[in-house]
């Protein structure tokens, strides 16, 4: 859930209920903007890459639309998991295929990537690597070389495959692949 001022990196100093403030609390200074430009960067690309998969924002998920996958398997749905992968298949809404990688551990893990060939994927967010290489535009996206992927500790990894509008035309290389 995203919240105004968030893409500029606004805080409210610790206050979960500032909606009574009419202070600098909760005002926006516009001037962060300038300090903040990779996080909007982020932002603003995240909002336009859930707005071309109408696989995200559908309002009704089958069965089949959604499989869920662990490190290397099966998934763990244990109180001690922090690393889930999901697949959400787009085919029913004319979307292609995302694959989500949560790794929510204090360590590095290598997911394997659950269906498809390597040269199907293309990583559009890696939230471990620095700007710009964190979301990629449009077009930009790097192939997987190999069927696994290192997410790195406490980030998440957002791979698309099938032809879609923001599908590159030209395949890159990935450079977290092994």
């Amino acid at each position: 859930m995203l919240l105004s001022g968030d893409e500029i990196c606004h805080t409210q100093g610790g206050n979960n209920n500032a909606y009574c403030q009419d202070n600098e609390i909760t005002w926006l200074d516009w001037e962060r903007l300038k300090q903040n430009r990779e996080v909007f960067r982020f932002f603003k690309l995240m909002i336009a890459f859930r707005k071309a998969h109408p696989s995200i924002g559908r309002a009704t998920f089958w069965r089949e639309d959604v499989t869920w996958h662990g490190v290397n398997g099966p998934v763990d749905f244990g109180a001690e998991s922090r690393r889930i992968a999901y697949l959400l298949h787009g085919e029913s809404v004319g979307d292609g295929d995302l694959y989500v990688m949560i790794n929510g551990h204090w360590q590095d893990h290598e997911f394997a990537v659950a269906e498809g060939r390597p040269s199907e994927w293309w990583r559009v967010v890696d939230t471990s690597l620095a700007s710009p290489e964190d979301i990629v535009e449009p077009g930009k996206e790097p192939q997987l070389q190999n069927s696994k992927y290192k997410v790195g500790a406490r980030s998440v990894v957002v791979l698309l495959k099938g032809a879609t509008e923001t599908s590159p035309a030209q395949p890159g290389t990935a450079d977290k692949t092994k």
